[in-house]
């Protein structure tokens, strides 16, 4: 995936809410006390779920690096056959 940023993806809402959905999801099954850098700030579990609830420049980010995992997965680029 290049550098897009969810909005130029041009995602529906309802794709967006969907993504939203997945990331929290992932994030609740996370160990309690994971910590996440990104740039300057080393962010916990709870920072990270109210970054993405709140669709706020962090929070789109992990939801943009998720769609880049699903998509990598979905492509063989991840666990691909050899």
């Amino acid at each position: 995936m290049t550098d897009q940023t969810l909005d130029q993806l041009k995602l529906t809402e309802e794709e967006k809410n969907k993504l939203k959905e997945l990331v929290l999801a992932r994030l609740t099954v996370m160990p309690h006390d994971i910590s996440i850098s990104i740039g300057d700030k080393n962010l916990d579990k709870k920072a990270l779920t109210e970054h993405v609830e709140s669709e706020d420049e962090i929070g789109n980010q992990m939801m943009e690096m998720e769609l880049e995992f699903l998509q990598d997965l979905a492509s063989g680029a991840i666990y691909g056959h050899e």
